[in-house]
């Protein structure tokens, strides 16, 4: 039997993480000043690496000097060249380089950031993937056997 499934519903999560990678992958947005690559599983994993909750948390509750770190982290994240800030993550440099960015980041980018990176984060939401416990056990005991 064939299904069509452009009727069948969505949900909310699944239709969030098609747009997420949906963009065009040698594309930038324009932000303020900046060119921003697009929403990637790189992205993700990199801001995993960096503590950058505000985009893996729509919930997270956080002071404006955090807050501020973590715009401006994302920003050089998707915005410097990607050589630079993988070598920056390999040689544990990558809090120096956003320093260094902080400084030629515009103050009028920062609305237009916040907008961006409220977007962004509810597509990273939607890609991050929680292992959930068997219902009704704990621990390793109930993991199911690998084949």
């Amino acid at each position: 039997m064939i299904q069509n499934f452009s009727l069948m519903s969505k949900d909310t999560r699944s239709t969030a993480l098609e747009a997420a990678f949906a963009e065009p992958a040698g594309e930038t947005t324009k932000v303020g000043s900046l060119h921003l690559r697009p929403l990637s599983l790189g992205t993700v994993n990199v801001c995993r690496q960096l503590g950058l909750s505000l985009f893996l948390d729509e919930d997270v509750e956080i002071d404006d000097t955090e807050r501020q770190r973590q715009i401006v982290a994302f920003a050089w994240v998707q915005s410097a060249p990607l050589s630079v800030v993988l070598a920056a993550l390999r040689n544990d440099t990558a809090i120096d380089c956003i320093a260094e960015f902080e400084f030629q980041l515009e103050v009028g980018d920062l609305p237009a950031l916040i907008a961006e990176i409220q977007r962004v984060s509810k597509l990273a939401a939607a890609a991050v993937v929680d292992v959930a416990p068997k219902p009704g056990h704990t621990g390793e005991d109930g993991a199911p056997p690998n084949y």
